[in-house]
């Protein structure tokens, strides 16, 4: 039942920008919505599945994305505006979610030992096992999401995304 309604969805958000644009490409608007769409609705059922662990702060969206990226850094720290970099996220959102996860005690905010003005983000030992349980929930999630693609399809599928960046 989700499915018909997100592609009801998907329709109607055709059909308004053909209606507004005469020069409207009406499917590429509809692979754009789509994709709008199938995010959307992965990133619900990753917060949901996610949500099972039982973490100590939520961890949907990007609070997600900067404990990853943070988990991935050499030495599990960057810099406030490192994280904001490779996230391509606000600096003061990244300060607010890291924040978030400060609160929760997955994340420790400490100064930098070369320059006062920088703020560094490290992962605690209890963010650590977060993550690290997180991963075959985000792994498992990513394989079901797949299932019904074969080999091939998700090559040729994931050269169209890539060729959409």
């Amino acid at each position: 039942m989700a499915t018909t309604v997100d592609a009801d969805a998907v329709l109607e958000g055709v059909e308004q920008y053909t209606t507004m644009l005469e020069s409207a490409d009406s499917l590429s608007i509809a692979i754009i919505l789509t994709l709008w769409e199938a995010n959307h609705v992965q990133m619900l059922a990753n917060h949901r599945a996610i949500e099972t662990l039982g973490l100590p702060v939520g961890l949907g969206g990007t609070r997600l994305t900067i404990l990853r990226t943070l988990y991935f850094a050499p030495e599990r720290r960057m810099a406030l505006s490192a994280i904001s970099r490779k996230t391509n996220t606000n600096l003061t959102i990244v300060s607010n979610l890291v924040g978030a996860l400060q609160k929760g005690g997955l994340v420790r905010r400490v100064g930098s030992p070369h320059d006062r003005r920088v703020s560094i983000a490290e992962l605690t030992p209890e963010g650590e096992k977060a993550f690290r349980s997180i991963l075959p929930v985000m792994s498992s999630r990513m394989r079901d999401a797949c299932s019904e693609f074969t080999e091939d399809e998700k090559v040729q599928f994931l050269s169209f995304l890539q060729r959409l960046l």
